[in-house]
């Protein structure tokens, strides 16, 4: 290809709208040496703030995702990979990044460098506004098997998710009554896939997001799996006090699983930490902002040594 210079390619990466960074992979501490606008205008910082820095400092105090541990293996071993991270925003709202990360070699093969290429989940897989819940009776199963594509739980996609959230959030504000969200994270799932190996957690995942989704059993309930160990729910109807009740009853039944964890720091067993947060909505919030609660809630249930909800 003749007439395509390098300056040429740093325009093209420079007016991408997802977000693109160059990390220094032969620096242990794997620093950013580059940052385009579409990733300032993402993460709300400027270039001059990530310069220098790794990126784990976007998912601030919230460390304990499976991704992390994935994302990890792969730079160690130079390879790509592609993951959904919890991350907060320079004004510290959270955001899910879906990262893609590949690595650049040199003419002798070195890795010298990774790729990441960044957006935000909420922008992805978006489903027809058209579509409704009455798609997924027993009429429209071939529509409903493209629904849920989250293809280890046969739960659905986060985007589907808050489709229906929508609805309901709407419904809800019209009729003055609550809803509540539930963000649930599997407690240190990542050393029990180091432990155990990666097809031992899938089994665990869907085993737990079964439990999970078993607790709410209303044709109005509807849980989704984000990514690794990460599940949300909700559950329109709910008062906060009724909420908490079913938080804590899904912590109770994961742990009746017995699924034996000899690393975790928590039990000896598999456990979870559940998010609760349940209101009536307001005129000036949105179905984003009860997510957002809830996903604040998981972070407190974390603290407050997890394996319970808050």
């Amino acid at each position: 290809m003749t007439g395509f210079d390098a300056d040429m390619y740093r325009r093209l990466v420079e007016s991408s709208p997802e977000g693109v960074v160059l990390i220094d992979a032969l620096n242990p501490e794997r620093p950013v040496v580059y940052a385009n606008r579409g990733f300032e205008a993402l993460t709300g910082y400027t270039a001059d703030e990530l310069l220098g820095r790794n990126l784990r400092f976007l998912q601030g105090e919230d460390r304990e995702q499976d991704a992390r541990h994935r994302l990890r293996e792969a730079l160690a071993k130079g390879e790509s990979c592609r993951v959904l991270l919890r991350n907060y925003r320079k004004d510290g709202t959270l955001f899910w990044n879906e990262m893609n990360v590949m690595p650049l070699p040199d003419a002798d093969g070195r890795v010298t460098h990774f790729a990441g290429h960044h957006r935000d989940a909420g922008e992805r897989l978006r489903i027809d506004p058209k579509m409704t819940r009455d798609s997924l009776s027993g009429a429209h199963q071939p529509t409903a098997v493209a629904i849920r594509d989250d293809r280890l739980t046969g739960l659905f996609s986060l985007p589907y998710l808050e489709e229906l959230l929508k609805r309901d959030w709407s419904v809800a504000q019209r009729e003055k009554r609550s809803i509540a969200v539930f963000a649930i994270d599997i407690d240190a799932l990542d050393l029990y896939n180091a432990t155990f190996g990666r097809a031992a957690g899938d089994s665990t995942i869907r085993r737990v997001a079964h439990v999970v989704s078993g607790c709410l059993r209303r044709a109005s309930d509807v849980t989704a799996r984000i990514d690794g160990g990460s599940l949300i729910a909700f559950a329109p109807g709910l008062t906060n006090e009724q909420a908490m009740r079913v938080g804590q009853i899904m912590a109770e039944r994961v742990r009746d699983l017995r699924i034996h964890h000899p690393r975790s720091a928590i039990l000896r067993y598999i456990s979870v930490s559940v998010g609760v947060c349940a209101s009536v909505p307001e005129a000036a919030e949105n179905p984003a902002s009860l997510l957002e609660k809830a996903q604040k809630q998981l972070m407190i249930a974390k603290k407050s040594g997890r394996n319970q909800a808050a």
